[in-house]
């Protein structure tokens, strides 16, 4: 398997992996399905749930991090997540991220 694989939050229940077909189009992916590690997986887990759990379900626009710092530092795990995860896929897989689109969705 190789592709284009976004790494980027979305709430509740999903991954945050997605596959970038020719058109640009998402497709929501789990860890097993582009064969990533058992370590990986529970570090994408955590950085998820980590995520999922500043959800406001009441008034999305409020989900935000705490503060900067906290914020800063789940980022920087999204970061060394990317790298992890295209050092195990190869050179045969385009890796990229986008761990701040999130933000745009929840605007007041």
């Amino acid at each position: 398997m190789s592709g284009a694989l976004l790494i980027a939050p979305a709430w509740l229940g999903l991954s945050g992996l997605w596959i970038i077909d020719a058109r640009g189009n998402r497709r929501a992916v789990d860890a097993e399905e582009v064969g990533l590690s058992e370590d990986v997986a529970d570090r994408l887990e955590a950085w998820m749930d980590t995520f999922d759990a500043i959800y406001e379900e009441d008034d999305e626009a409020r989900s935000r991090f705490p503060d900067a710092v906290e914020q800063m530092a789940w980022e920087a795990e999204g970061a060394a997540l990317a790298v992890a995860i295209a050092l195990e896929l190869g050179s045969d897989w385009e890796v990229s991220t986008d761990l701040t689109g999130w933000r745009e969705m929840t605007k007041p």
